[in-house]
């Protein structure tokens, strides 16, 4: 990539500060949510089943409200709806250092976790409706970079986690997580940026044969994320129970992230002309492949190892699966990033029933099985539909 393009994407308006607040605002998720499966089971005392209703209800309420904000980005260029969702982030993390009931996180879970996570599909929608208005590779090559400044927040906010929790416990992760979602709130009013019209030229009408069209890759980025976070609370809780300690959470959270940010980076240096189906597919059979890593080698150190296989997924299926979406529904910024955070709140919500489910029945490692099965199945409902198109 040459001087002139890198340079490029930070001459497109309102993209440098965009870039910021998603660092700032995934630098506090990355921080908390490393924790948080931990802070309900073993500082509230969460039951599996009491885990699974707070995670599965903050998913439901993420779907109502990222589907009712991302309409409302298409329809008109309105920021208050991103204001609301990072201020809700800003409450309900700094309400967490200092819960000590169930009910209390379930109802922070979805009074304000649910609206908050509407902030990263707006924020994206915002930075895509301004590098639209450049077009070419630099919309490619702009939402990689994104997404890659999403998972550097995880490289370094994990580290910071298990820094806080070392030295003030839970209260202090929490309290550093609140503050830099407050940043990231204050680089948003500071810069005043606005929300652009969206490029209504090649928008589609939401069709039955539009959803036929996007039904695969919205059930495959499901099960992405599915995997994804039911496998991360299984790491967190057998690393701390059995493994190692809080700290190797931290510093596994850590690991992977930093070698995402390495995969997302290929992204940005040779941003795609369509998206590879083919790819997708690879990308899943990479996180089959850390799942059945763990189960026949369940030790701390296949764990480590196995974050590059579990780093390179979810790197590939995080930047191509978000353009895979946006590329079946061209001219609805709104609307196709809502829709691939919401695979995220479905995962988020899968991901609460399954952990609950199958951890109380079968154990926590058993998670790690069926996040084997779960993967297969996601590359394979890309595959087929792809062979017939």
């Amino acid at each position: 990539m040459s001087i002139s393009s890198s340079l490029a994407l930070f001459r497109v308006p309102s993209f440098t500060p965009a870039l910021a607040a998603i660092l700032a605002a995934t630098l506090a998720e990355a921080v908390a949510g490393s924790y948080m499966a931990l802070l309900a089971v073993e500082k509230i005392g969460m039951s599996p089943l009491e885990l699974s209703a707070f995670l599965t209800l903050s998913a439901i309420s993420g779907i109502a409200v990222t589907t009712l904000f991302g309409h409302m980005h298409d329809r008109k260029p309105i920021l208050w709806p991103l204001l609301v969702a990072m201020g809700a982030k800003i409450l309900g993390l700094a309400l967490c250092a200092a819960l000590t009931q169930t009910w209390m996180l379930i109802a922070v879970g979805v009074a304000l976790f649910g609206p908050s996570s509407a902030s990263f599909a707006l924020m994206f929608a915002m930075a895509k409706g301004y590098l639209d208005r450049v077009g070419g590779e630099t919309v490619s090559r702009g939402m990689a970079a994104l997404r890659m400044t999403s998972s550097l927040s995880w490289a370094i906010g994990p580290a910071i986690g298990a820094g806080l929790v070392a030295g003030w416990s839970f209260t202090g992760v929490y309290v550093g997580a609140s503050l830099l979602a407050a940043l990231a709130l204050g680089v948003v009013l500071a810069s005043r940026v606005k929300v652009v019209p969206a490029d209504t030229s090649e928008r589609q009408k939401i069709t039955l044969d539009v959803v036929r069209a996007a039904a695969p890759a919205v059930i495959a980025m499901t099960a992405f994320h599915t995997v994804m976070f039911m496998g991360s609370n299984a790491m967190s809780i057998v690393v701390v129970r059995e493994l190692g300690s809080e700290t190797d959470v931290g510093l596994l959270f850590s690991l992977c992230a930093a070698i995402e940010v390495l995969v997302m980076g290929l992204f940005v240096v040779r941003p795609m002309a369509r998206v590879s189906v083919p790819l997708l597919v690879f990308g899943f059979a990479l996180f089959a492949a850390y799942f059945l890593m763990a189960l026949l080698w369940p030790t701390l150190l296949s764990l480590y190892l196995g974050q590059i296989p579990r780093a390179a997924a979810i790197g590939i299926l995080s930047v191509v699966g978000m353009a895979y979406v946006q590329q079946l529904l061209p001219g609805r910024a709104g609307v196709a990033s809502a829709l691939f955070g919401n695979t995220m709140s479905a995962g988020a919500l899968l991901s609460g029933l399954g952990t609950g489910i199958f951890a109380e029945a079968f154990g926590y490692w058993a998670v790690f099985g069926v996040c084997a099965v779960l993967s297969l199945v996601g590359g394979a409902v890309l595959f087929v539909p792809a062979k017939k198109r």
